[in-house]
């Protein structure tokens, strides 16, 4: 405080006074006024921090239920899917998606896709000049006759010069160099192309033996298509599913079965193999127990913040002044659990259909029993009441997008919209009051430090004249004490 220097010049200059630590006696006197708001202040301050940590934490546990409601909103995702094949040296099953239906298909492999392969003259090195070290282009062409020109650096015209150029080139065509003997005496060059029959090519260039002899049949390019001869045609995959012939480009089949993915593996000679794809409801049955679970932690939370005995120290309690807030939470849950679907499908109309049922203390339980009755005979009514048979279906849509849209529609609304929502404007509101007490304290340190000058200032005076005082005495009592002794001899 500012009065703490004039403090000391009055000590060091008054020879005595009232004995008074004028200083203390000072602060004291603040401190009587200033104790009790600041304590009140700052317990305002403790309280409304403490809300709004209250706040975010029933927003993210809000936030967390949502997104169990979310892992319910599209039909593909509620039910998971299973596929097994009789062959797998035939055919695998390389993925199941949700979208698989039930179902057992045939599928007869006649033929695998392949890549075109080309292999070049032999070389002596890696290393063994090509064009006298002069640099040249290679032209590769592709089925549809367009050409990509690869250059070749002067000095690269070597075996691995070529393989370097045609990788670094933008084609779909890759090579490696070939170590034809033990002895590494002789190298070879050979092309690949990707699988598929639109996927052959053709080499040429200004060289002298302009094809390199990747088209010659003495390097083993024996198999020919359209006057051109490689080691190897590309070709597609041929195969016939359910009676139907289909060809792809790859081995990898990812569009002739809905949601299953199939790897062709080799030849079938003779009979085919079995895919069977069986609906599993292991995927829903793990989800609704995972909302059911944090459905209770929110109910826990909210209990936790709005009971003033609760034992956690962040958050506990720290919501009994706004009940009015916890009462709204509550309510906006347990209307989302209740309501009916916007979709309703047979006799299926809401989560308590399913299993998901409201146990006497407000808690959610899982009827695992009821689940399993209901799906074995209602799988279908289940996945409309819940997405409406959609998938991705855009919250702007005005279409109804089943129960779990419709609740995470009502809860973003209600509750954790960033500007609308009741945790947004309550912590808002918290925020405005905090700023406003850091203020208050502001102005109360100004007034009591005000204060303290103005009652050191007093006691200041107080002091010169109890000094004067006693100053006047001491010289008034010797004055007497001499008249005392006038005339004495």
């Amino acid at each position: 405080m500012t009065g703490e220097n004039s403090i000391s010049s009055v000590v060091a200059s008054l020879s005595g006074g009232a004995g008074i630590d004028i200083r203390k006696l000072a602060e004291d006197l603040t401190n009587v006024e200033r104790i009790p708001v600041e304590e009140r202040l700052n317990r305002s301050k403790d309280q409304e921090s403490a809300q709004i940590s209250a706040y975010a934490v029933l927003k993210y546990n809000v936030e967390e239920l949502i997104s169990r409601f979310e892992a319910l909103d599209d039909a593909s995702e509620l039910l998971s899917s299973e596929a097994s094949s009789s062959d797998t040296s035939k055919v695998k099953i390389s993925s199941v998606t949700g979208a698989a239906q039930s179902g057992t298909h045939s599928i007869s492999v006649s033929a695998l896709a392949a890549q075109q392969i080309n292999i070049s003259n032999s070389y002596s090195s890696t290393t063994q000049s090509i064009n006298g070290g002069t640099g040249f282009t290679l032209n590769i062409t592709d089925s549809a006759n367009n050409v990509t020109a690869i250059a070749v650096a002067d000095g690269s015209d070597t075996p691995a010069g070529i393989v370097a150029a045609i990788n670094s080139g933008s084609t779909k065509v890759s090579a490696s160099l070939l170590t034809v003997d033990a002895n590494s005496s002789q190298f070879r060059i050979v092309l690949s192309g990707d699988t598929g029959s639109t996927n052959s090519f053709v080499i040429s260039s200004g060289l002298s033996d302009a094809d390199l002899g990747f088209h010659d049949s003495g390097n083993g390019n024996s198999v020919q298509a359209g006057g051109v001869y490689s080691q190897q045609l590309a070709a597609n995959a041929a195969f016939s599913l359910n009676g139907v012939d289909l060809q792809r480009a790859t081995n990898t089949v990812a569009d002739a079965l809905e949601g299953v993915t199939l790897d062709l593996q080799s030849i079938q000679t003779s009979g085919s193999t079995q895919i069977k794809v069986d609906k599993t409801q292991s995927e829903l049955k793990t989800k609704l127990k995972d909302l059911v679970e944090s459905y209770n932690a929110t109910r826990y939370a909210l209990s936790e913040v709005a009971n003033p005995d609760s034992t956690d120290e962040s958050v506990g309690g720290a919501l009994v002044s706004d009940f009015a807030a916890v009462r709204q939470v509550r309510s906006f849950l347990y209307r989302a659990i209740t309501q009916d679907s916007s979709t309703p499908s047979g006799s299926i109309n809401a989560l308590r259909d399913i299993g998901v049922e409201l146990k006497s203390d407000g808690d959610l339980e899982f009827n695992e029993l009821k689940f399993d009755t209901v799906m074995a005979t209602s799988a279908a009514d289940v996945g409309v009441m819940l997405s409406a048979g959609t998938d991705n279906q855009s919250k702007y849509d005005s279409q109804p997008k089943g129960l779990a849209r419709d609740i995470i529609g009502n809860l973003e609304e209600s509750l954790t919209d960033s500007i609308d929502g009741l945790f947004a404007t309550r912590t808002a509101s918290s925020l405005e009051a905090l700023s406003d007490y850091e203020d208050e304290l502001l102005a109360l340190d100004v007034r009591m430090t005000s204060l303290f000058d103005r009652y050191i200032a007093q006691f200041t005076v107080m002091e010169t004249i109890v000094s004067q005082l006693n100053a006047t005495r001491t010289s008034l009592a010797d004055t007497w004490m001499n008249m005392g002794n006038f005339n004495k001899k």
